[in-house]
């Protein structure tokens, strides 16, 4: 039962982070205040902000209903992330903020033209409308069995419009600093909640903590295991070859080519700042499957020895959970739904206040200036003026259309993954817009007229492949190995590889029969490619990554000595790329490049896990 103390620091909480939203964004007066925070965040801003932003509630609330449903390969979502994430500080994070661009279109306005830009800007806004959507929904969903505990008249719907309003009203007001610090808030909140809802369910009698959890896993039946990292190849929702291909394939997508996630290392005061608030981020990242998907394998272990697990669904398991075992009258139930605040409050505010930034910047600026009246009137300071009403309007109207289909569209009762719902729905759309980007980065030959193309046909080719897959003319050998329907990584895979060919042959075809325009002259990559210290160490991340599942799977290794050997060798080759950088003649104050020792440690940290579990 939630007590008045639990209701007493849930409402604290709730004022709290509206307080520290609406003062932080109060002396927004340009548009690049208002949208990249005036180009000041410090690191930790950074760091809280990709954190909150990246772990909503879909995380929260849908990761522990996939341990619960699915187990603990559900953690390839955090683990895989690292690599995009060393991609974003290292790779396209130095070209976008050279150019001090404020949204991703203008990169490919830049290097593939106008109608690329569009199209990502458009394509970019139905995803955040899908995404946000589904964020008010799990929202609403996980705070309505404690809402009714306080009055059976409060429903769904009400729950929905006061999530959506009240993230609006700050991010309305304050801009992207406002969204960044009340992130950072929320990123302690839900850290605090989730480690404290891990605690007691692992110490749970039935369990009897970590210790015990092994125990009950190892006298389970392979089928109902839930702490495997690989599943079987035809497993219907995360089979081994799908996380090892199209979910690196979504991760990359979502680091390096989406606006919400890029805009926050955009808006840092320097490429050093953004850099360690990126690869802070990615340890907050690593410590997710163990605070959410091992509490969702915990209290499935719970619900099976006492014979209800089949009267708990996935997107249900959380709010179930805290009312089994959290202590009533202590706060703790207060601290736990404050958290769940946080998670719905970072990811809300961050879409709301990207597409506003895509809409803003992409589409109505460029709209307004081709319009001759405004052409002539259009000073700086009107159009900073126009920017953030604008920017404020949009966020208005966006964030009604998002509460109306949440209403409209989604089923609080509903029994499915949500989260892996929304994941697959979203990859129609993301494997052309990564080609693109990827392919105009290191080649200097990518066409424009192409990237529109690849763009478009995305979708269709996405759409296509399942019927193409499941039709009659399938080979049995190819269902036999990864199933009778086509998993969403797999088909996220298999449309990259498409995708990237279409595109690099279609750019030697327009290529040849047009020259070059001097916009295309002007963005092509200068000189030959030489790798880089940093990109040394992608390539030992992913031999050591390569190499030791193959170990894992085709070889009886000890667990311990497949973390202990690839995390020293990676240590090892970060400390000696560090003092390399330190000895290098010419070395300005031979500055310590801190980054490398903490992209070294991240990377052996991660592989080790890869084949710890």
């Amino acid at each position: 039962m939630i007590r008045n103390f639990d209701i007493f620091f849930f409402i604290g909480t709730f004022f709290f982070v509206l307080f520290v939203g609406l003062y932080a964004g109060k002396d927004e007066k340009t548009k690049e205040d208002y949208f990249l925070g005036g180009r000041s965040l410090p690191w930790w801003g950074v760091c809280g902000s990709l954190f909150g932003t990246n772990i909503s509630a879909n995380h929260i609330v849908g990761m522990l209903g996939i341990g619960f449903s699915v187990g603990f390969a559900q953690s390839h979502y955090e683990f895989g992330s690292i690599l995009a994430i060393l991609l974003l500080a290292y790779v396209f994070l130095p070209i976008l903020r050279r150019k001090k661009y404020f949204t991703l279109s203008q990169f490919l306005e830049q290097r593939y033209g106008q109608a690329s830009s569009y199209l990502y800007s458009l394509i970019s806004l139905i995803l955040i409308l899908i995404q946000l959507t589904g964020a008010l929904y799990i929202g609403g969903r996980a705070f309505l069995p404690f809402a009714k505990q306080l009055s059976d008249s409060i429903q769904y719907e009400h729950l929905v419009i006061l999530l959506a309003l009240t993230a609006t009203i700050y991010t309305w007001f304050g801009g992207l600093k406002s969204v960044v610090y009340t992130d950072v808030i929320q990123t302690v909140l839900i850290l605090v909640s989730g480690i404290v809802l891990a605690y007691l369910a692992l110490h749970r009698p039935e369990i009897g903590g970590l210790s015990g959890l092994w125990r009950l896993e190892q006298s389970t039946s392979q089928e109902l295991s839930r702490m495997n990292i690989y599943l079987p190849s035809n497993h219907e929702v995360l089979p081994w070859t799908g996380v090892l291909s199209g979910m690196f394939i979504l991760h990359i997508f979502y680091w390096n080519t989406n606006q919400y996630v890029v805009q926050r290392a955009l808006g840092a005061r320097s490429l050093k700042e953004a850099r360690l608030g990126i690869l802070a981020s990615g340890f907050l990242k690593l410590t997710v499957p163990f605070f959410s998907i091992l509490t969702g394998v915990a209290a499935f272990h719970i619900w099976k020895q006492s014979g209800f697990i089949n009267q708990v669904d996935p997107d249900e398991a959380f709010s179930k959970l805290v009312l089994l075992i959290v202590p009533a009258g202590y706060g703790i139930i207060g601290l736990i739904l404050a958290g769940l605040l946080g998670a719905i409050f970072s990811s809300v505010d961050s879409m709301l206040h990207s597409a506003a930034t895509l809409f803003t910047i992409d589409i109505y600026l460029p709209l307004m200036k081709k319009i001759h009246f405004f052409e002539h009137i259009m000073t700086k300071e009107t159009e900073d003026y126009i920017s953030i009403q604008m920017g404020r309007w949009f966020i208005i109207f966006f964030s009604i259309l998002t509460t109306i289909l949440a209403l409209i569209f989604f089923n609080p009762a509903s029994k499915d993954n949500f989260f892996i719902t929304l994941s697959s729905q979203s990859s129609n759309f993301t494997p052309g817009i990564l080609v693109i980007f990827v392919i105009g980065v290191f080649w200097k030959n990518a066409n424009q007229t192409s990237a529109w193309i690849i763009i478009l046909l995305t979708p269709v080719i996405s759409y296509l492949l399942p019927i193409v897959y499941e039709s009659k003319y399938n080979f049995s050998n190819i269902t036999l190995i990864f199933g009778q329907h086509l998993n969403f990584l797999h088909r996220v895979f298999l449309v990259t590889i498409l995708t990237t060919t279409f595109h690099i042959l279609l750019s030697l075809l327009f290529n040849k029969r047009y020259k070059l325009n001097a916009l295309e002259k002007e963005n092509l990559p200068k000189g030959k490619f030489i790798p880089s210290i940093e990109q040394i160490l992608f390539g030992i991340y992913l031999l050591l990554l390569s190499f030791g599942i193959y170990l894992k799977l085709y070889f009886q290794i000890p667990k311990l000595l497949l973390f202990v050997v690839p995390f020293l060798i990676t240590i090892i080759s970060a400390y000696l790329i560090y003092r390399k950088k330190q000895t290098t003649p010419g070395a300005k104050n031979r500055i310590v490049r801190t980054d490398i020792l903490l992209s070294g440690l991240l990377v052996g940290i991660t592989v080790g896990f890869y084949f710890l579990f």
